[in-house]
């Protein structure tokens, strides 16, 4: 399975249970459909970057972001979903990549890889690399 992103933004003045209601929906769609939603992200209301062809009138929105992983038939299905959700103002949905082991612990991971101090203008020898006369 892949993991997905999913930013949705709505119209804030929906309020907060019709919006609640919504993301749920979204996330027993992408359950229905045979994903595994691992995190929905609420960010609350943003100024918009611009505006929208499709809500001109619209200077913030209500910002969720939903986290999942999914075989890749599922994105075109729920897409088809949410195109016609009519409380989504806009959807962005990617393949993310995967995250280091430190991003997912919050801890650094021990490398076995040292790295050696030089002093600018020495020259070490026996690294094996041939500068061709520089």
């Amino acid at each position: 399975m892949n993991p997905y992103e999913l930013m949705m933004i709505f119209d804030p003045s929906l309020g907060d249970d019709k919006i609640n209601a919504v993301a749920t929906k979204v996330a027993d769609k992408i359950k229905s459909l045979g994903g595994e939603v691992e995190k929905m992200d609420k960010w609350g209301v943003r100024k918009l970057a611009s505006n929208m062809s499709n809500a001109p009138k619209l200077h913030s929105g209500y910002y969720i972001v939903a986290y999942f992983k999914a075989l890749t038939s599922v994105p075109p299905q729920l897409q088809k979903f949410l195109k016609v959700e009519e409380a989504i103002v806009r959807y962005g949905l990617v393949r993310a990549e995967e995250k280091p082991p430190e991003a997912i612990s919050g801890k650094p991971v021990k490398t076995e890889e040292k790295i050696e101090a030089v002093v600018v203008g020495e020259i070490q020898e026996g690294t094996g690399e041939d500068l061709g006369g520089i």
